[in-house]
């Protein structure tokens, strides 16, 4: 019972991290995996299971809110599961693979119950705000998260009190050994679906040749993760200094128009409002941006409650105070890191100086673009590489890769937040200037560059897949005819080395982009083949060793 509630927090807290402060994004299948694994006690099978999904879930973000497989719920039950199977830590693994990625899809129809509750609670926001009811406003914000988190918390806790039992251990001793051999293969094919995903969103047609600079650093030059990581910013930073047209962020004019004389002397007056306002509203964004999100207006009431301490002090008279709420309340969304924070310091500055007209145009300007180039720099772009790192490295029983990804999260998460709140705010209505600079865009370029130069190394390092087919071959030695069984493995790799995991990469790719399959329909053909595949013997993660 102890571990079954250890385990339903632990992913209550997994829920939160991700809609509110990304300390460690807890929600993402490495990390809830591998703390679930340490809550159990088995570590090391904690490691491979949210490894392994991890790296099926590359590229799967809920971007715009869209409901995606629950891969942390699916880590978390697969590792709780597994733990109660026979079987080595191969196989435990493989079982709780299997178990995860249903687990996961199935589990994703609980999503929109959650935010169909939020939905119906904003409108009780908006009744407080109304009211100039701050408190029922908070209220409302945080009570919005308990659908979030019961939807994953609920199942969390069934699956670990039936692991406590007996009866997993029972049901996997009578699994065939060939359907784990199967799995096993299966979990070392799925990472080619994410690698395929994030493809996809990806400009390929444009970029396709840097690919190959890291697959040559890997296959070639024996480069280890981190080094062809190395060489990828180096690229990025050559490939950023010679290439400067990309496209620049613009806001409408009538934002730009309001700054009259009136309003800018009205922003060098003496400021009304205190550092400690100024924390106030950064803390509140940072802790809970998004845990009121919701179908109809989405991060607006985390924003509203955001500002709520800014309009308070700048607006003693109800009326405007209770305009000043509902004027926040309106639709908002951006990426939460690279975006949110931007928007937020302006729109503080903008209501200071006098301004809330232009605090709600730049809003509604920067808020699609910026959603835009943070969403494809962070989410796309830098988790992927930062994660993908990481469960490299817990594929080998290293602890090593959950750590650098939750440091590689918590800080500069932290720092590019705080920096963008305080840069916003200083330069209030010339941040639209400093943005038609280019300054984010070069960024994003940089960030593509990168990541194309890193898959190409990660792909054949992490998707692995070798035949054990051989075929039999008449040859003379000393003049004696002898007949030599001869692995088709060799010759594929005397051709080209890692051939298979970029074909079955490649073909993934094609699946999800040109056959237009669902990401949930290719996982499914994928484990399938794996099955099937490891099941008959024909292929394996890795190569039979040669007595």
């Amino acid at each position: 019972m102890l571990v079954a509630l250890a385990l339903t927090l632990w992913a209550i807290y997994c829920t939160y991290d991700g809609l509110g402060p990304f300390l460690i994004y807890a929600q993402r299948p490495l990390i809830a995996g591998s703390v679930a694994g340490l809550i159990i006690g088995h570590p090391l099978l904690g490691l491979l299971i949210g490894a392994t999904l991890e790296l099926a879930a590359l590229g799967v973000y809920t971007y715009g809110g869209a409901t995606i497989p629950d891969y942390q719920t699916g880590a978390i039950v697969g590792t709780a599961l597994a733990a109660g199977a026979v079987g080595d830590a191969a196989a435990q693994a493989a079982i709780g693979i299997g178990v995860g990625l249903p687990a996961a899809i199935l589990l994703s129809a609980l999503d929109p119950v959650g935010k169909m509750v939020t939905t119906a609670l904003v409108h009780r926001a908006d009744g407080y705000a109304a009211d100039g009811n701050a408190r029922g406003l908070a209220m409302i914000h945080w009570v919005s998260l308990v659908p979030w988190v019961a939807v994953r918390a609920v199942p969390t806790f069934l699956a670990a009190l039936a692991a406590s039992g007996g009866l997993i251990k029972d049901i996997t001793a009578s699994i065939p050994a060939g359907f784990v051999q199967g799995m096993t293969l299966a979990g070392s094919l799925l990472p080619a679906v994410g690698f395929a995903l994030l493809l996809g969103m990806m400009e390929l047609s444009r970029y396709w040749y840097l690919l190959l600079i890291g697959f040559v650093g890997f296959a070639y030059l024996h480069l280890p993760v981190l080094g062809i990581a190395l060489v990828g910013v180096a690229v990025a930073m050559l490939f950023v200094t010679l290439k400067r047209d990309e496209p620049v962020l613009t806001v409408p004019s009538a934002a730009a128009e309001e700054s009259t004389a009136e309003s800018r002397a009205a922003s060098k007056a003496d400021p009304r409002l205190t550092k400690q306002d100024l924390r106030r509203v950064f803390r509140r964004y940072f802790w809970s941006s998004q845990i009121s999100w919701n179908y109809e207006r989405m991060q607006a009431l985390g924003f509203a409650y955001s500002m709520e301490p800014v309009l308070r002090r700048l607006y003693p008279e109800k009326a405007d105070y209770v305009a000043g709420l509902q004027r926040h309340l309106q639709f908002f969304n951006t990426s939460v890191l690279v975006g949110g924070p931007l928007i937020l310091g302006s729109s503080v500055a903008l209501e200071e100086a006098g301004t809330p007209k232009s605090a709600a145009s730049t809003k509604v300007a920067l808020m699609g673009p910026l959603a835009g180039i943070g969403d494809t720099v962070v989410f796309a772009l830098y988790n992927s590489i930062v994660f993908t790192m990481g469960a490299s490295w817990a594929l080998q029983g290293n602890w090593l890769g959950p750590a650098f990804a939750a440091v590689m999260v918590l800080v500069p998460y932290a720092l590019v937040r705080r920096w963008q709140f305080g840069f916003a705010y200083r330069e209030g209505k010339r941040l639209a200037g400093h943005l038609a600079a280019g300054a984010l865009a070069r960024v994003a370029q940089g960030a593509t560059v990168l990541g194309f130069v890193v898959l190409g190394g990660f792909i054949p390092s992490i998707v692995k897949v070798v035949t054990t087919l051989t075929y039999r071959q008449a040859t003379t030695v000393q003049g004696q005819p002898v007949t030599q069984s001869v692995a088709i493995q060799d010759r594929l790799d005397e051709l080209l080395p890692f051939l298979l995991p970029v074909l079955v990469t490649a073909g993934v790719y094609l699946l999800t982009v040109k056959a237009r399959l669902r990401p949930v329909w290719v996982i499914g053909v994928v484990v399938v083949a794996g099955v099937v595949l490891g099941w008959l013997g024909w292929f394996a993660p890795s190569a039979p060793a040669k007595s």
